[in-house]
């Protein structure tokens, strides 16, 4: 995962340094993410920041909820992306031990046809057309995602691309439901995740009455990476992590 990924998805530490008045303001924090990540997680040997950033409360639960989501992610970004071919029966059980959390691997011919299920046909009806298309700015071979929603709970889709030459032969889909995620993070009833079109998990809240309701969040990730809402005297922070193209909110209550 690229850096600047990872950036985005550290930008709640810094929130407590941004005045956010106001339902649905958000302001970037870029500069003062990326400081935070080499001062906390990933410190070079040879470093020096000059601004200090000061997590507080809020922001430090924020990330505590996100990161061990984020390390399982990135594993399995990480793996997709390593393959050299594509799996066989034996290499996808295999794959799937590694990652018990996924539902299934899904081979996909280059018209988006189903060619093989592991462990078996998907019980969820899933549309892999969206993973067909290249997104704007980014490579063919490039990891590709998508959420599908059912009457079973929304399905995150992952998609590696396999072209010989410059031609695709095959795209291998890891799909997951994101409530099998959960286990790995502490109080998940206090947090809410959704795509900029679909909601992912609302934990033990009322979606509709906090101020996340009220966002139009396909306009809002497309200039912004994190942020504070308010509504009613409550507010909640939030960051995006990308899967792909596809980014996804993480929030939190902050009081």
């Amino acid at each position: 995962m690229r850096k600047s990924l990872i950036y985005a998805l550290l930008a709640s530490a810094v929130a407590a340094a941004l005045s956010l008045p106001g339902c649905a303001q958000v302001h970037d924090a870029y500069k003062s993410s990326k400081n935070f990540y080499h001062t906390h997680i990933n410190r070079p040997e040879t470093l020096t920041v000059d601004d200090k950033v000061l997590l507080e409360d809020p922001e430090q639960k924020l990330v505590r909820r996100v990161m061990p989501i984020d390390e399982e992610l990135t594993r399995l970004e990480k793996s997709l992306d390593a393959l050299a071919s594509l799996p066989d029966s034996d290499a996808a059980n295999a794959f799937l031990g590694r990652f018990p959390w996924l539902s299934g691997l899904y081979i996909l011919s280059p018209s988006g046809s189903l060619e093989a299920a592991i462990p078996g046909a998907p019980l969820k009806q899933l549309d892999f057309s969206p993973l067909l298309e290249v997104a704007p700015k980014t490579l063919p071979r490039n990891l590709r995602s998508a959420v599908q929603d059912s009457p079973f709970g929304p399905e995150v889709l992952i998609a590696r691309p396999f072209l010989q030459e410059d031609t695709l032969v095959a795209i291998l889909v890891a799909a997951f439901d994101f409530r099998a995620l959960l286990p790995f993070t502490t109080s998940p009833g206090d947090m809410i995740v959704r795509s900029p079109e679909t909601l992912l998990w609302s934990g033990d809240l009322d979606y509709a009455s906090t101020p996340m309701a009220d966002v139009e969040w396909e306009k809002v990730l497309k200039r912004k990476t994190n942020g504070r809402l308010s509504k009613d005297g409550s507010s909640m922070l939030w960051v995006t992590r990308h899967i792909a193209e596809l980014p996804l909110v993480f929030a939190t209550v902050e009081h």
